[in-house]
């Protein structure tokens, strides 16, 4: 006996379908203990058990068995047998098409080289799911590409899909049982089945059943008593004000449902069951088997609703549609963007809690867009102190337990990366503490820890770390090594899959204690109150070990390398979603239209009801595309769901939804995305505002101009008041309700009203330290002598505050092992002394033509830098240039670029007249420096400057002049231009520092009629030439490279304004120089830029200004300055490689925050 029955949304089919249920329970004499089974949807068993509580009472839990398909034939099989095959699931099935793509991949052509890509397994896995669901089989798809032959594309896509699916059922076939064979036994077993035979079932909560499905339903209806089926639809006809029958106007709206009753009509009348139809209306009417009426009334069915929201039941979907007021039971909202939606709606909800007094579980949030705006809805419903549920899957790569398994397997196969090591011990399931990674972590990153380094003591940096430093490390290191070492021994020496999953599974239970530990993060997740990652974490030892079995008893005998090893167990892992019941019953439920099944609400509330989101565009992720499906389907064939049938069930399932509320419903659209694009809002939006003319759309409540739509709950109104002070402090007029709100958190919530005061009137201004402080805090030497070098000086010019953190408070960098910028200077530097102390011989001018300088070929050169090159890569740092390949070529790299640099240098040198040569040279108050320091006096303290030159070149004597001539070179391995400005700024102080240090009076105070004069101050670069040849004539090609090469080894920096000088640095030129920057005209000598020549006089002006700005400097930073006062140039500010921006809270919109602009 089959009885549908089916009704609208506006008819309250839970009452009638439990009435009916109550009456049979209430039978007395032989039927008065009359099982019954009701089937529902997975997602829905919870609500329908507490739906049957609600009108059955006690009857509700003991006579009815409220069952998902899968429990069903769980129960059956139980009962009949058939369960002692293994059954593989959807996360095993993914594991195996892993093995079988990695096997087939040559022999696929359309997709070949896919088989590593999860996304492409997961779409095998769900089309060959829907496949068996459809009834569809490799013979099936055998038959089904004859037919396709025209069709090339989607012909030798079937032919790929074929081969999977044979070899996929060759390998299970008469050993395994998927989710889906597990039905077909299932749908055999049902007759024997004693638990069905007298059994009345009920079936509620489809739209729509898969051809398996059924299968079900027609052995249900062949074997239990009777079986009944509650659907949503209507009439087919309506009848006019004549009474004459018409069309229902929403009648395709039912197409789904109207289709389902024509094929379990054609089943009954197939089997010769007899078939009962039944319309229930606002009083339900029992029709007979000869359709003919029975006066039988079973009460009001029609629900109690706003007029509005029972207006809108029957004509969201009707063409032509019905008019009416909306009333106060509607609204409709524009949001700007996803936050401030998602605080719209958490604004309405608490209005309804308050001021309508209902509770959380008397409202829905629905949101089709949960991927962007679920963690987005959570974080602001939690401002307003709203409890959430969210109602999705979860993927549990993310979950401690997943990660340490992922990760202890990729150290094993990968060869003990750094990555991997610190994903382990960072998931705190290890027996190291996180003190103790965070110490490990530091040296591992300082050194370059990998590979076999892991195997032995470490050895780097002794003198940098301390022995008994390294002696903890190694400690840590050693436990961290025998822990891995323990399970990388089992692991690698298995050889089949069984035995290298016992190795695992081990390891996990007797060695990581791995069951225990989840146990005690259940706990403290549990007392944290964070329920929804307890009942998550409840759940994943079971699902590891779910996947093991799996994997062992697919291929458990199977001989597999640890490598296929691991990508198929990942493969098993990536798949796993897992689903969580709300953990309390008064919350709110936030999910989608299609997933989430509850029962009638008082209060929806749609999120996100945006063009593309309500309805959902259909899903275009598969192996086949719509066209190629519909191209199948006009052929007759279904072998898995096409859209249009997705669009339909989309479509009821809205309406299913938009039907729920009996009190109001409130709906926004957002006009941005995340990424700020416009958005629009969706049709069915703009079909309400035609069907309800008088609704107006609001605005959000940042944008409504209503300081009262911003005052709902004391953690979100905080935010808003603080907003509205500030904008007053900027000077807007501030709504006389932010000082009563302001009055309220004074008495009542006093301790974060005095953070936002303090947070409101933020000054970003420091207090001088202390004038004794400074120099216990900045000292070198214990007789309490402040000395600087220039680098420290021009840091403290550039920010204060950076200077106090740097060198105040020193803080440890986290310093990489390896060679970068500072790295590579470094080891230049090296070189170029060294290489200068090859050339220059003690007594002799440095241009002498009997010098090296002038004798050394280009050749020789190479050879020596090289040699110095290779020289540094084994003393630097613990060897950092022969750390590995890549530093090995980062070698040959450096050669040649220093190799390049050195033989330009070599030229400049042999272009001038160069007396003699300073290199590296130390200027301080120690005994042998080759400078004295420079020092600046403050009132009775002396502020030392002492540092190291890179090159100080003494110019041979200038004809017509008593005084020495001294220039200055600082090599950078950057591109570095001089400006008079910025060095008298204190920007850029370091050069002229240089050069006043190295005209050696040792004081700031100079003797312009001194030996020694300044002949400019340069930097030569040291990079590799990067010249454009591609408008260069090629008859003189070399010699244009060669002169192009020249200029980019061109000094920057000023020159005195002295014929003498010039030539003595650059040699006799015409044009443009070369080695210098400046040009020779007719006229003279000119900068080739503004300001690279100045005379003696405003030379010595600079000179003057560098050095009243080096004594003020000074003074500030004995008076304890430690301003927040980055200096600006131009697009460059001191903050741009500042490492302390975090700490300093430096922000343009702070009181007190700027920069302090040089030019």
């Amino acid at each position: 006996m089959l009885h549908i029955y089916y009704a609208r949304e506006n008819i309250d089919k839970d009452k009638f379908l439990y009435g009916k249920i109550g009456e049979v329970l209430n039978q007395t004499g032989d039927n008065n203990h009359q099982k019954i089974l009701m089937l529902v949807p997975d997602q829905f068993t919870l609500q329908a058990e507490r739906n049957a509580f609600e009108y059955l009472g006690d009857k509700g839990l003991i006579d009815l068995e409220v069952m998902s398909q899968s429990r069903l034939g769980l129960k059956v099989l139980s009962e009949t047998g058939g369960t002692n095959r293994t059954t593989i699931d959807k996360y095993g099935r993914h594991m195996l098409l892993t093995k079988i793509l990695t096997e087939e991949n040559d022999r696929l052509e359309v997709y070949s080289g896919m088989n590593q890509k999860t996304s492409f397994i997961e779409m095998t896995n769900n089309l060959i799911s829907e496949m068996k669901q459809f009834n569809t089989y490799p013979e099936d798809l055998q038959r089904i590409l004859e037919e396709t032959g025209e069709n090339p594309i989607l012909n030798k896509k079937l032919k790929d899909i074929h081969k999977i699916y044979v070899k996929y059922e060759e390998l299970i076939t008469g050993k395994y049982l998927d989710t889906e064979d597990y039905l077909n036994l299932f749908i055999e077993k049902i007759k024997h089945s004693k638990v069905i035979q007298n059994a009345v079932i009920w079936i509620s909560g489809f739209d729509y059943l898969t051809p398996k499905t059924l299968n079900i339903v027609e052995q249900l209806m062949l074997t239990a008593k009777e079986v009944n089926i509650m659907l949503t639809a209507d009439r087919e006809y309506e009848l006019n004000n004549e009474g004459k029958p018409f069309k229902s106007r929403d009648y395709d709206l039912f197409d789904l449902t109207r289709n389902l009753m024509k094929k379990l009509k054609f089943i009954s009348e197939k089997n010769g069951i007899k078939y009962e139809e039944q319309y229930i209306g606002k009083s339900c009417i029992t029709y007979d088997f000869d359709r003919t009426e029975k006066d039988k009334y079973c009460g009001k069915l029609e629900e109690e609703k706003a007029e509005a929201l029972a207006h809108l039941e029957h004509e969201i979907f009707a063409q032509p549609y019905r008019q009416a007021e909306a009333g106060n039971s509607i609204t409709l909202c524009q949001a700007a963007n996803f936050y401030s939606e998602a605080e719209s709606a958490a604004a309405k909800i608490t209005q309804l809690i308050r001021d309508e007094g209902l509770r959380y579980r008397d409202i829905l949030v629905v949101c089709n867009d949960m991927e962007a705006r679920a963690s987005i809805i959570k974080r602001v419903f939690a401002d307003y102190g709203i409890t959430a549920f969210l109602d999705k899957k979860r993927d549990i790569l993310h979950h401690p337990s997943v990660e340490f398994l992922a990760s202890l397997l990729d150290i094993t196969v990968k060869g003990w990366r750094y990555e991997d090591i610190f994903r382990m011990l960072k998931t705190n399931l290890t027996p190291i503490s996180p003190e103790e990674c965070e110490d490990l972590e530091n040296y591992v990153i300082k050194y370059r820890i990998k590979g076999n380094h892991w195997k032995k003591d470490f050895t780097y940096g002794i003198k940098a770390e301390g022995e008994d430093n390294l002696l903890r490390v190694n400690d840590i290191r050693r436990r961290v090594y025998d822990y891995v070492a323990v399970f990388e021994k089992e692991f690698m020496q298995a050889g089949t899959v069984r035995q290298k999953t016992e190795a695992i599974y081990d390891f996990l239970k007797e060695n990581a204690k791995l069951p225990e530990r989840i146990e005690s993060l259940i706990e403290y997740l549990v007392k944290e109150g964070q329920l929804e990652y307890a009942e998550e974490a409840a759940q994943i030892w079971g699902v590891i070990v779910a996947i093991f079995d799996q994997l062992v008893e697919l291929i458990g005998e199977e001989l597999m390398s640890p490598e296929e090893y691991v990508i198929i167990l990942k493969s098993g892992l990536e798949a796993v979603e897992i689903g969580l019941l709300p953990p309390a019953v008064d919350q709110i439920l936030v999910g989608t239209m299609q997933r989430t099944r509850t029962g009638k609400v008082k209060a929806l509330i749609i999120i996100g009801a945006n063009d593309g989101l309500l309805p959902t565009a259909a899903e275009s992720e598969s192996l086949l595309n719509e066209d190629e499906k519909t191209v199948l389907y006009n052929k007759g064939i279904e072998i898995c769901k096409i859209d249009d049938l997705r669009i339909k069930e989309e479509k009821l399932a809205i309406y299913k939804t938009l039907s729920k509320p009996t009190l109001c419903l409130w709906m926004s659209y957002s006009t941005s995305d995340l990424e700020g694009r416009e958005s629009k809002q969706s049709i069915l939006f703009d079909k309400i505002r035609k069907i309800f003319p008088d609704l107006k759309v609001s605005k959000d409540i940042l944008n409504a101009g209503d300081p009262l739509f911003l005052i709902e709950a004391p953690g979100s109104t905080l935010k808003h008041m603080t907003e509205a002070f500030r904008n007053a402090i900027d000077g807007n007029p501030l709504d006389e309700k932010w000082r009563a709100v302001y009055k309220w958190y004074l008495n009542h919530l006093p301790i974060p009203i005095k953070a936002v005061r303090e947070g409101l009137f933020f000054d970003n201004k420091q207090e001088k330290i202390k004038k004794d402080m400074v120099w216990k805090l900045y000292k070198r030497d214990p007789s309490f002598v402040l000395s600087l070098s220039p680098s420290r000086l021009e840091r403290f010019s550039r920010c204060p505050f950076s200077h106090f953190i740097n060198y105040g408070l020193k803080p440890d960098e986290r310093r990489i092992f390896e060679i970068a910028g500072r790295e590579i200077g470094d080891v230049y530097h090296q070189c170029f002394m060294k290489l200068s102390e090859t050339l220059s011989i003690p007594g002799m001018e440095i241009t002498d033509p009997d010098s090296p300088w002038m004798k050394i070929t280009r050749e020789q050169c190479q050879q020596l830098i090289d040699g110095f090159i290779e020289e540094a890569a084994v003393e630097y740092r613990d060897g950092v240039l022969v750390q590995g390949e890549e530093e090995l070529y980062r070698q040959q790299r450096m050669k040649k670029v220093s190799g390049e640099a050195a033989w330009a240098l070599i030229e400049h040198v042999r272009s001038g007249q160069i007396k003699n040569i300073f290199f590296e040279s130390e200027f301080g108050k120690a005994v042998g420096k080759q400078f004295p320091p420079i020092e600046v006096k403050l009132g009775d303290q002396t502020v030392f400057i002492e540092g190291k030159i890179d090159r100080v070149d003494v110019l041979q004597d200038i004809k017509d002049s008593n005084s020495r001539y001294i220039k200055i070179i600082d090599y950078k391995s950057g591109k570095e231009k001089f400006d008079a400005d910025e060095a008298k700024s204190g920007w850029k102080l370091q050069l002229m520092l240089y050069l006043r240090a190295a005209l050696g009076t040792g004081s700031l105070e100079m003797n312009k009629d001194n030996t020694y004069k300044p002949a400019g101050v340069f930097y030569f670069e040291i990079a590799e030439p990067l010249i454009d040849v591609t408008r260069m004539p090629e008859e003189d090609y070399s010699e244009k490279v060669k002169s192009e090469r020249k200029k980019c080894f061109k000094l920057d920096g000023v020159v005195i304004d002295d014929q003498g000088v010039i030539e003595s640095i650059a040699g006799e030129f015409s044009g443009h120089s070369d080695i210098l920057p400046v040009k020779k005209t007719k006229d003279g000598y000119v900068g080739t830029t503004d300001r690279k020549i100045l005379t003696e006089e405003e030379f010595w002006e600079l000179i003057d200004s560098v050095n009243n700005k080096v004594k003020e400097l000074c003074f500030e930073l004995s008076e304890g300055s430690v301003d927040i006062k980055p200096k600006k140039v131009k697009d460059e500010t001191a903050c741009r490689y500042c490492l302390y921006k975090s700490i300093c809270c430096f922000d343009l919109s702070f009181e007190g925050c700027s920069y302090d602009v040089v030019k």
